[in-house]
């Protein structure tokens, strides 16, 4: 077991252990989330016990705060929900300044420890404009290009080139991506891109996403599996790759850095790639339809089918994929080209062996006419012989009239 399953496996079991089977209470309220919510709302719960400690009087726990909250319903007395409101000014004024995302945070886990107990905080509006107001942004996140994107594979070695271009293809969560499968891959390359990898179940919403692997996904993903199968590492049940989430930001981090991209003071990690395909996906397809992609839960009535998606997905991969492509309709063209010049081409051998046959018979006809001339001439040199006897040479005119007669007989053959 690696030093991260190790660590993950020993905080879940605290964590089982610190939540105890009470029914009433703390443990009872932070019992029913994932490790990480009740990290932070365990957290959130502190801080306020620690607010009442200093401005009310008393000793204060979870118990006296169900107890105090069940007077003041009764006596219709709102003052918790004050409380609550000078409890997210209080953070402010901490030494180490928190975020407006971190309050908000804090702030939810007292509204829903007394919604646990069915004492719900019953907040006016202007409290609530106070509490819940959009957070200004302390973090900036640098948000990749396409040209970003080809620059950084070009640096790449086969490992960041899988995390790079199946990234930027599934946008999927660093966590859903780590844990894909090498069958989920393997059973599906040979098919034409945009390949579907089926259904993949989401860690963070608990739902299914309809991710597909483009033309630059599926070369990296083959050549991946390659290295894999080389280092005999090739397991179907096996993950494509075996690191975490500290890593694979440090990757993205690292190629950017060597590409030579300017990010300024932005933050750079694997998420982008999500962001990227996300925000190229909602300016072609309708909300309901990329939610489905990339894992966002949406209403059951907007379900739509794989095979549907696919076709929306093949429009966006113009603008997502780096390996040059050419546009549709110009392949069209280039193929009604070729249709064409094949078709010229069959009948051009048509002609040409129809040519070759005429040549054929007229070359015996010329070998037939070449035999005859020879007998002419042969009785024509007999007949001399027999006028001049001593085998005197025929005059020069004599011989110029011969030909002449050869030429035009030759010709009459010929017609």
């Amino acid at each position: 077991m690696d030093n991260y399953k190790y660590s993950m496996f020993t905080m879940s079991f605290r964590w089982e252990m610190l939540v105890s089977n009470n029914s009433v209470g703390k443990d009872a309220w932070l019992k029913g989330f994932s490790y990480s919510t009740f990290k932070l709302y365990r957290k959130g719960f502190g801080r306020f016990i620690k607010f009442m400690n200093e401005t009310e009087e008393g000793d204060w726990n979870d118990k006296r705060l169900l107890k105090e909250r069940e007077i003041h319903l009764k006596e219709r007395n709102y003052a918790f929900e004050q409380k609550v409101v000078d409890f997210h000014r209080w953070l402010g004024k901490l030494p180490k300044e928190l975020s407006d995302n971190s309050k908000k945070t804090y702030v939810a886990s007292i509204c829903s420890f007394f919604a646990f107990h069915r004492m719900e905080l019953k907040f006016t509006k202007q409290q609530r404009n106070q509490l819940w107001r959009r957070p200004r942004p302390v973090k900036k996140y640098y948000d990749f290009t396409l040209d970003d994107l080809k620059r950084m594979s070009k640096v790449a070695n086969t490992k960041e080139r899988y995390v790079l271009l199946v990234g930027k293809s599934l946008g999927l969560r660093a966590s859903d991506f780590l844990k894909l499968k090498q069958g989920t891959f393997e059973a599906h390359l040979d098919e034409k891109p945009p390949i579907s990898l089926g259904e993949v179940f989401t860690k963070k919403k608990g739902v299914k996403a309809h991710p597909f692997l483009d033309e630059d996904a599926a070369e990296a993903s083959r050549t991946w599996l390659q290295v894999l199968e080389s280092k005999n590492m090739r397991n179907p049940d096996a993950p494509m790759l075996n690191i975490g989430h500290l890593e694979i930001d440090l990757i993205i981090k690292k190629l950017a850095k060597r590409a030579g991209i300017n990010t300024g003071n932005e933050i750079v990690r694997f998420h982008q790639l999500r962001v990227f395909l996300i925000t190229r996906l909602s300016t072609i397809m309708e909300t309901n339809r990329w939610k489905q992609i990339v894992g966002k839960r949406v209403p059951e009535s907007s379900y739509v089918k794989p095979f549907n998606l696919r076709e929306d997905y093949a429009k966006v991969m113009e603008y997502t994929t780096i390996r040059e492509r050419v546009a549709q309709e110009k392949v069209k063209r280039l193929e009604d080209e070729v249709k064409t010049l094949r078709e010229k081409e069959s009948i051009s051998r048509g002609e040409v062996d129809i040519l070759k046959h005429k040549l054929k018979v007229l070359e015996e006809q010329l070998k037939e006419l070449q035999k005859g001339v020879e007998k002419i001439g042969k009785r024509q040199e007999k007949s001399l012989l027999e006028i001049y006897g001593g085998g005197e040479p025929p005059s020069k005119e004599l011989t110029e009239l011969t030909e002449e007669i050869d030429e035009n007989e030759e010709e009459s053959e010929l017609q």
